[in-house]
C-alpha cells in the first residue's frame, strides 16, 4: 500500500494543475496514474479474501481516491475558503474549515469508483474470472463517469470544460455530445493511457521492447484526442452569421462586498450603488447611441423591483432613468411574493413604459449557505445560530423572457453550470442566453475565470448567444460559434459595448433534446465491459 501512495498524490498534482486558469497539460493522462495504483491493488491481493480482507482492501481503494481528489481540490478549488467567508459570513477559522470539509467530501466519487471497482473484480475473481487490465479500467472510468455525474454537487465541474479554456477546435461537436462528451473523451484517453502503462512490459532488452506491448493504447489514446479536434474544424461556420442582431451595452459596476452588506441591512445605503450603475450606463449610452439596452449584473439594483414597489424611491429613480433613456433595462435585483412572504433573487426588464414586459424571472439552484441554509425550512433555529445565513425562496426553474425583439433565457450565477437547465430554455425557444453574476465574492482567485468559461459553454452547447454581466469581473459575450467577445478587466468600473448577431426561432440541436445523458452512457458501457469479460470466460 506504501507504494502506491504516489500514484494518487501524481494524479492530484497532475489534474490540480491542468485545470482553469492552468494550461490542461495533463487532461489526457493525469488520471492514469489513480487506475493504475487500483489496478496494482486488485492483482497483488490474493484472489481468495474474506469478508475482513475485502472490506480493508475495500477501504484502500477507497483511500487512494479520497487522496487524489484532497489534493486537486486544494489546488483548484482554494477560493471555497474565500467564499465561505464573504458570501456565507463565516468567520476566517469557519471558512478555513469549509475548505478542507470541501476538500474532503466534495468529490468522493474518485475513491467511490475505485473501490466499486475492486469489488467488482475480486468478486468475479472468486468465480474464477479475472478481469483484464483493459476490462478492469473500462470498469474503473465507466464507474467514474457515471457516479460523477450523479454525485450532488454545489457546481458541477470536469475536465470537459479545459478545451473550451485552451481554444481547442473539438469543442464545436458539443453542439452534439456537449462538454459532458469532452469529458468523456478526455477520460477515455486517460483510460487507454492508463491500460498502455499497465501493459508496459516489466523485462525486455531494450526500452522499445519494453514499450511496443503500450504504443498502442496510447496511440489510441492520442488518436482520439486528435480525430475529435479535426471533427470540430468548421463546424462553426454555419453559426457565424444570424438573422438579427442586438446592439446592448453590459456595465459593471465593481461594487465591493461590504457595500453590498450594509445594503442588505439598511437600504437607505442603496442609493450610492444605483447611482454608480446609472452613471455608468448613461456614459455608456452617449457613447453608443445605438445599443438598445443595458444589461445590469446579479442584484445590481439592490432593492425590490416588483410593479408593487413602484412607489419606492430607487424605483423610480430607475424609472425616470429608463424614460429618459428611452432604453430598457434588464437587471438582476430582489422579488418578493406577498402571498407566499417570500423573497427571491430575481431578474427583471424594465421598460420606458414603466411596464415589465414579462414576469421577473426567480432563481430556482439557489447556493447552498449563502442563499439557503440547508435544513432551513425545516430546523427554524438554524437562522437564530446563523443570522448571516441566506433565505431566499426558490424560484420554478428555466424559464423564456418574451422581450422587444427577442426571446431570452436568464441564468443567474450558477444556474449556468447546469447543462440541463441551458438546455430546457433552448427547447422552450429561447434565442439568446443571460448570464448575470456577483463574483465578487471570490476574490482575485480561479474562480472567476472557471465560472466564465463553464457559462460561456452554453452558447456552443445550444448555439444560442450567450450575455454575462458580472459586478466585479469578467463580464463578456459568446456567440453561438463559439467566439468569445471582449472580456472586462476584474476588480475595475466598466462598460462594454457589443453586437451581437442572433437567428430568429433557432433550430434546438441535438445535444440540447439530450443533455445530461452521461449516467445512461456510463451504465451501457460498464454493462458492455462485464458482459464481454463474462463472455470470454464462458
Amino acid at each position: 500500500m506504501k507504494s502506491l501512495i504516489a500514484f494518487p498524490i501524481l494524479t492530484g498534482l497532475l489534474i490540480g494543475t491542468s485545470y482553469i486558469p492552468f494550461p490542461p497539460w495533463a487532461i489526457l493522462f493525469g488520471i492514469a496514474p489513480l487506475a493504475v495504483a487500483w489496478y496494482r491493488l486488485a492483482i497483488t491481493s490474493s484472489a481468495a479474501l474474506s469478508a475482513r480482507e475485502l472490506r480493508s482492501l475495500l477501504l484502500k481503494g477507497f483511500f487512494l481516491g479520497w487522496l487524489a481528489q484532497f489534493i486537486l481540490n486544494a489546488i483548484g478549488f482554494h477560493w471555497i475558503a474565500i467564499t465561505a467567508i464573504e458570501f456565507g459570513h463565516f468567520p476566517i477559522w469557519a471558512g478555513g474549515l469549509t475548505l478542507m470539509a470541501f476538500c474532503s467530501l466534495a468529490h468522493l466519487y474518485s475513491g467511490l469508483s475505485g473501490a466499486l471497482a475492486l469489488y467488482v473484480f475480486k468478486k468475479l475473481q472468486q468465480r474464477g474470472i479475472t478481469l483484464a487490465p483493459a476490462a478492469f479500467v473500462t470498469v474503473v472510468f465507466s464507474f467514474f463517469s457515471l457516479i460523477e455525474a450523479l454525485w450532488p454537487s454545489i457546481f458541477p465541474w470536469h475536465l470537459g470544460y479545459t478545451w473550451l479554456w485552451a481554444g481547442f477546435p473539438g469543442v464545436q461537436i458539443s453542439d452534439v455530445i456537449g462538454f459532458e462528451g469532452l469529458n468523456l473523451v478526455s477520460l477515455t484517453c486517460n483510460a487507454l493511457f492508463a491500460i498502455g502503462w499497465i501493459k508496459w512490459a516489466k523485462s525486455g532488452k531494450t526500452f522499445l521492447l519494453r514499450a511496443r506491448p503500450s504504443v498502442g493504447w496510447i496511440a489510441a489514446s492520442m488518436a482520439l484526442f486528435v480525430g475529435t479536434n479535426l471533427t470540430g474544424i468548421g463546424r462553426e461556420q454555419p453559426w457565424r452569421e444570424g438573422t438579427e442582431e442586438l446592439k446592448l451595452l453590459i456595465v459593471q459596476g465593481n461594487i465591493g462586498n461590504y457595500e453590498k452588506l450594509i445594503v442588505e441591512q439598511q437600504k437607505d445605503f442603496s442609493t450610492p450603488i444605483v447611482s454608480t450603475y446609472l452613471r455608468l450606463t448613461g456614459q455608456g449610452f452617449k457613447d453608443h447611441p445605438d445599443a438598445s439596452f443595458a444589461l445590469w449584473p446579479e442584484t445590481a439594483f439592490p432593492d425590490f423591483l416588483d410593479l408593487a414597489f413602484q412607489q419606492e424611491r430607487n424605483w423610480q429613480t430607475l424609472h425616470k432613468f429608463v424614460v429618459a433613456q428611452k432604453k430598457m433595462i434588464l437587471t438582476g435585483a430582489y422579488s418578493h411574493d406577498h402571498t407566499k412572504k417570500e423573497t427571491y433573487n430575481g431578474f427583471f426588464a424594465m421598460t420606458p413604459d414603466a411596464s415589465h414586459i414579462s414576469q421577473p424571472y426567480r432563481k430556482s439552484i439557489l447556493i447552498p449557505f449563502g442563499e439557503k441554509f440547508p435544513f432551513s425550512d425545516i430546523i427554524p433555529y438554524m437562522k437564530w445560530l446563523f443570522p448571516g445565513l441566506g433565505s431566499f425562496g426558490q424560484g420554478g426553474g428555466p424559464s423564456v423572457m418574451k422581450l422587444d425583439g427577442f426571446h431570452l433565457g436568464p441564468q443567474i450565477c450558477l444556474e449556468s453550470l447546469y447543462p440541463t437547465f441551458s438546455a430546457s430554455m433552448a427547447r422552450q425557444g429561447a434565442e439568446i442566453f443571460s448570464n448575470v453574476t456577483n463574483d465578487s465574492w471570490f476574490g482575485k482567485t480561479f474562480e472567476p475565470h472557471q465560472h466564465m468559461i463553464m457559462t460561456l459553454a452554453r452558447a456552443i452547447e445550444n448555439r444560442r448567444p450567450l450575455l454575462r454581466a458580472t459586478n466585479t469581473g469578467i463580464t463578456t459575450v459568446a456567440l453561438a460559434d463559439g467566439t468569445i467577445l471582449e472580456k472586462s478587466p476584474i476588480g475595475k468600473e466598466w462598460v462594454g459595448a457589443y453586437t451581437v448577431p442572433f437567428k430568429k426561432n433557432p433550430p434546438v440541436v441535438f445535444y440540447s433534446k439530450i443533455a445530461g445523458y452521461t449516467p445512461w452512457f456510463a451504465i451501457l458501457i460498464l454493462v458492455i465491459a462485464l458482459l464481454t469479460s463474462l463472455r470470454k470466460k464462458l
